[in-house]
């Protein structure tokens, strides 16, 4: 018999916080699920974790790659699923006991995928609670459509930038996955690939439910040294993302339905990009060429573009100087503005 849910979790190292999730994972509310895990190519105590919760629970499936990244991984948990509906869990978050029994008891209306609220955990110990709804509310046929760019990227005046995150804390029925072959693109080619997933999956979906609960717990505190979450490369990774968003977006709807939505997303993905540029020189190495690389990337014509037909000046306050800063390619200043915005976040976050 068919388990009611597919629990997927790629694992790649993460020795510390495994047993946690899989804790969490184990003491459902709903029994009846199957928990598949990936082992990416992990070279410290990961696979024998794993393999320990298999011994002991018939339940979980252990599966082993070649490190390829967990959008891969999830691709090879999603070929051997066999749930009505399938959920991704990341390896160092953790859920609710009632997560599964609440995403279900939404998806029974006939809604074919479920999102819910999320509790966010910062390295200084603070927190902040996401959740877009105070009450349930089901989206049919067009209101999709909505969901959809709101996920992409939210209206100018949206305190948010997206409403509806990642794929993790979501519930998807897997027969859609299936007839449409929706798959995770190679993180190597595009950098927003639970964008590119949402967005293959959400253009079939009939109903989308969305629940204020706050079922699910996701991890920033140990997201990993910034030594190596710092990329050279990539704000050319974030471009051929856009384009890959972009012919997605396209091939739904006209160009001025999504325009907005995919340009905030661009915009603010680089303004990331921009921090990490000065957060390497000024906590990394001195001698890292920030104000070159921040100049080129506010030269490149894409982004140009974007800054010039967004409305930048609808956007919330901070943002809306941020934008406008790199229109006008201000770059001391914009250097200035990130350093005091790292400041500020660094003090909430404690708090």
């Amino acid at each position: 018999m068919e388990p009611v849910v597919s629990v997927i979790i790629p694992v790649y190292n993460a020795e510390h916080y495994l047993e946690r999730c899989l804790e969490s994972i184990q003491r459902q509310s709903l029994r009846d699920f199957e928990l598949i895990l990936v082992d990416d190519g992990s070279a410290d105590r990961s696979p024998e974790i794993c393999r320990r919760y298999q011994a002991r629970d018939s339940r979980v499936q252990v599966l082993r790659q070649q490190n390829a990244g967990p959008g891969a991984a999830r691709n090879t948990g999603l070929d051997a699923a066999r749930g009505e509906y399938v959920t991704f869990v990341d390896s160092d978050d953790f859920a609710e006991p009632c997560m599964l029994e609440a995403l279900c008891r939404a998806a029974g209306g006939g809604a074919d995928c479920v999102m819910a609220g999320t509790l966010v955990h910062y390295a200084g110990g603070g927190s902040a609670t996401i959740s877009v709804t105070k009450q349930p509310r089901l989206f049919s046929g067009e209101e999709v459509k909505q969901v959809l760019l709101d996920l992409v990227g939210t209206p100018p005046a949206c305190k948010t930038d997206s409403l509806y995150g990642a794929s993790v804390w979501k519930l998807y029925r897997r027969r859609i996955i299936e007839e449409n072959r929706v798959r995770f693109v190679p993180e190597d080619v595009c950098m927003t690939e639970d964008t590119v997933f949402n967005i293959d999956f959400l253009r079939h979906a009939g109903q989308v439910a969305v629940i204020p609960d706050i079922l699910y717990h996701y991890n920033c505190a140990h997201a990993g040294s910034f030594s190596k979450s710092y990329r050279a490369d990539r704000f050319q990774k974030e471009l051929v993302s856009f384009r890959t968003l972009e012919d997605r977006l396209a091939a739904i709807f006209p160009r001025e339905r999504y325009r907005l939505a995919l340009q905030r997303l661009f915009i603010m993905r680089t303004a990331y990009i921009l921090t990490q540029e000065v957060l390497c020189h000024d906590h990394l190495d001195r001698s890292h060429p920030m104000k070159e690389n921040i100049r080129r990337i506010l030269a490149d014509p894409t982004l140009c573009g974007c800054l010039r037909e967004y409305p930048w000046a609808r956007l919330p306050l901070l943002r809306m100087v941020l934008a406008g800063v790199m229109r006008l390619r201000l770059t001391g200043l914009l250097i200035l503005l990130i350093r005091v915005q790292q400041r500020v976040m660094k003090s909430s976050q404690n708090l």
